[in-house]
């Protein structure tokens, strides 16, 4: 354990490191030392900005005095390799979802960290949002009972720059079962309170038939208990900036539900209307993971989402797109 601020490095500065240098800005547990990026131009003029240093690569950030941890934010094609390369030089770790492209890869890169003791934290950032914090605590009071299905839809317009995106690529990418599909199954297995044993998706091309991913997905997910969950995802609606959320958790003695952004998370139950957190998804949330991956890496606290959970939604993933490709349900886990 210390209370000295935990020394924090960068790996690669695209849109997503936007998000976790805004936290370091505020956090008092935790300092920048230092940012790399492939295009070294690109990492000196956020060091500029930052007052940290930058590097062109990889080694020279991991051996910079004062890296303690690091957050990688590099395309997910990347993250095995670099899991691997940054728990070697020691240093505990918080990588960008997915944890890897493939079951065996994110379990490589699990067992590594846990024989070196070192903290591996995967950013699945939704955890940390003040309306999915909320839906748990309803859960965790037993307000609504026993969960027994989940539905969530994180549904927009375009938001990627152009069309030859990394994203867009499945073999940079692994698709958007992985890149952003984790995130909502892994909402369900949280809620849920556990793993699920069976995939079937069903996908459509909602902006072009020309994009070699589906940007609309609905995954089903089916459970040991015989609990259900519907994940609908999409990054092809109209307009453009459209953004919206819905959410659904049935329990075996009330429903907790949002029905879109602008109003908060309701509880109906025996006893009347209840409302919980009605902040939506961006405030405060990637100040609470950082918070939590700090304390993680300190001793202070347990990893969240527990690594088994982490590297689970990559099987989910990876189930999912293979249900795309054939059709089929596919089961995972001890059920495969």
């Amino acid at each position: 354990m210390s209370d000295q601020p935990l020394g924090i490095g960068i790996i690669g500065v695209g849109g997503i490191a936007d998000s976790h240098l805004a936290a370091l800005r505020t956090s008092t547990d935790a300092r920048l030392i230092a940012v790399c990026d492939v295009v070294v131009e690109r990492a000196q003029r956020v060091a500029e900005r930052e007052g940290c240093a930058a590097y062109g690569s990889v080694a020279e950030l991991l051996a910079a005095p004062g890296v303690d941890a690091v957050i990688c934010c590099t395309p997910n094609l990347t993250h095995e390799e670099l899991g691997h390369q940054v728990l070697a030089a020691g240093k505990h770790l918080l990588m960008e979802k997915p944890l890897a492209m493939s079951p065996a890869g994110a379990r490589s890169v699990a067992e590594d960290a846990a024989d070196r003791g070192l903290t591996l934290m995967v950013g699945h950032s939704h955890r940390f949002s003040a309306q999915s914090l909320a839906i748990r605590e309803v859960i965790d009071s037993g307000a609504i009972g026993t969960p027994r299905f989940v539905r969530v839809a994180m549904n927009g317009g375009w938001i990627w720059p152009g069309w030859q995106h990394w994203v867009l690529n499945p073999e940079l990418s692994g698709g958007h079962s992985f890149h952003n599909g984790v995130h909502l199954t892994d909402l369900a297995a949280w809620w849920l309170g556990e793993q699920a044993d069976s995939v079937f998706a069903s996908g459509q091309h909602a902006t072009s038939e020309a994009l070699q991913i589906f940007d609309y997905l609905v995954i089903g997910l089916g459970f040991p208990s015989g609990a259900s969950a519907i994940c609908e995802i999409s990054r092809g609606d109209n307009p453009r900036g459209a953004a919206y959320a819905e959410i659904t958790v049935v329990g075996t003695s009330g429903v907790v539900s949002r029905d879109w952004d602008a109003e908060g998370v309701l509880a109906w139950l025996d006893h009347g209307l209840a409302q919980w957190g009605p902040d939506g998804i961006a405030p405060a949330t990637f100040d609470r993971e950082l918070d939590s991956f700090v304390a993680a890496a300190q001793g202070r606290a347990a990893v969240e989402p527990p690594v088994a959970f982490a590297v689970h939604a990559v099987d989910v993933a990876a189930a999912s797109e293979e249900s795309l490709a054939t059709g089929e349900t596919v089961r995972i886990g001890a059920a495969a």
